[in-house]
């Protein structure tokens, strides 16, 4: 077992300034309290919170504590973590902020003398400056957030910022992306990116890594462990301007790094991509959790739109993929279902005629050998799916079984963009999950996302024919 397991199973948990005030902590305070968790509340002021007992030091606290989650001000952060030591607790999450990220030499004093306390332990600490971690299986966690809406998955997130850890769950759970385990790590006294990777790389419940770096204080050893990756990851480095340089300091404590470096560094590890946002990041690394790869760079798209068709074959000329020519035989069965005026000339351009045509287009596109994956571009406008009333939604879920059918049986990989609005979006999105087929199809609202996502999967699968 990894000693990162504790900070996801803990059979104790102490919260040091636990709180029934409605202030930072106190979701986390609150839910904790109130789950199966076996908690307790540490605060020196108060003698019950949430109805549960509070101690006035972790020392007081008469079992084994495995984690520790410190709350409290700033100043007394050093002392907490001496009593957690003292207490053999096996992991501390500090969410406590204003450290090295201020700038001023007394925090930055404070900051360097927790990291020689915890040099001279065994105990692992994640943070201070963060939110600490979810686990969207057993659903423990020391951020403030709930579990209502939050979705399971297989994309395992290790962000350096804080509270924007929230923030993107709370984003891509609108969009049906679903999570393993998320990771703040802020400051780094302890615990980082290298640790967390090596972990994730043999965690069961994750597929695909994403990962937000500002800094990094072991190039070396972040290097090698790049080389020693077996599932793919998507990380977003920021800094690489002089003002974003100066921004990430201010933010973590950390510095950015020569941007040259890493651009090498990632270009130099098969399984390591450079995305351009967060809604790139998870857009795409909800497609290599959910689908298949592909066996070539060949792309077949299927739209109601000829404009939107170009601009993705755009797109796949920029990502060195392929438009998938279709053979005569896929062609020949198509046209014996569409109207004269539908155009199947390199995009697959169904227009109104997709309620109809759909089907059998699909099915004759995904077992042509000449198709390595498919791009279902959705351009169908509100007003006439309201119009159709129960129809639509039933024919949109036999669209959605149809493809999750297909991809299945053929093991080639589909993505549906929806162009439209966000009424539209959810339309789709309730219509995918209405299915019970496990496989999941990702709907996302970005043309240039699903490409890159094609391109990275192709090459992944490229690696593992190697290997």
């Amino acid at each position: 077992m990894s000693e990162m397991d504790i900070f996801f199973h803990p059979k104790s948990i102490a919260i040091i300034g636990a709180s029934d005030n409605f202030k930072f902590g106190y979701t986390t305070t609150k839910y904790l309290l109130e789950s199966n968790f076996k908690t307790f509340p540490v605060n020196i002021k108060k003698q019950e919170i949430h109805g549960h007992k509070t101690y006035k030091n972790i020392k007081e606290i008469p079992e084994e504590i495995d984690l520790a989650i410190i709350l409290i001000g700033n100043e007394f952060v050093l002392q907490a973590v001496k009593d957690c030591i003292e207490k053999n607790v096996k992991a501390i999450i500090i969410e406590s902020a204003g450290f090295a990220e201020t700038g001023e030499e007394k925090y930055i004093k404070f900051q360097k003398e927790i990291e020689r306390v915890v040099k001279e332990s065994s105990v692992r600490i994640i943070g201070p400056n963060c939110i600490g971690v979810t686990d969207f299986n057993n659903q423990f966690t020391t951020a403030d957030m709930s579990f209502d809406q939050a979705i399971s998955g297989k994309v395992a997130v290790i962000a350096q910022s804080g509270v924007l850890g929230n923030i993107f769950i709370d984003w891509a759970t609108d969009k049906g992306i679903g999570f393993s385990k998320t990771i703040t790590i802020g400051n780094k006294v302890d615990v980082d990116e290298v640790d967390l990777l090596q972990y994730l790389n043999q965690d069961p419940e994750t597929k695909v890594i994403t990962l937000y770096l500002e800094g990094t204080k072991r190039g070396k050893e972040l290097n090698k462990t790049f080389k020693s990756m077996d599932k793919p990851v998507l990380i977003l480095k920021n800094g690489k301007s002089e003002l974003g340089s100066k921004a990430v300091i201010s933010h973590t404590g950390s510095i950015a790094g020569n941007n040259i470096i890493y651009e090498a560094v990632i270009k130099q590890n098969p399984r390591i991509f450079r995305v351009n946002n967060f809604y790139e990041m998870f857009n795409i690394a909800n497609v290599i959790a959910n689908q298949p790869l592909p066996k070539g760079k060949n792309v077949a798209i299927i739209t109601g739109s000829g404009s939107l068709g170009a601009l993705a074959c755009d797109e796949i000329e920029e990502n060195e993929l392929n438009l998938a020519k279709v053979s005569e035989k896929t062609a020949s069965i198509i046209k014996s279902v569409i109207p004269n005026w539908v155009s199947i000339r390199g995009t697959i351009d169904l227009g109104p005629s997709i309620f109809q045509t759909f089907n059998t287009t699909i099915k004759a596109i995904i077992t042509d050998e000449n198709v390595d994956c498919i791009l279902y571009i959705f351009s169908v406008p509100r007003w006439p799916l309201q119009m159709m009333g129960k129809m639509a939604p039933n024919w949109a879920k036999q669209q959605f079984n149809t493809i999750k059918e297909l991809t299945q049986k053929y093991n080639k990989p589909c993505i549906c963009v929806c162009f439209g609005s966000g009424w539209t979006f959810d339309f789709l999105r309730k219509a995918e999950s209405a299915s019970n087929l496990k496989i999941k199809i990702p709907i996302m609202s970005r043309i240039k996302h699903a490409v890159k996502a094609f391109k990275i999967m192709a090459e992944l699968g490229k690696i593992e024919k190697v290997d």
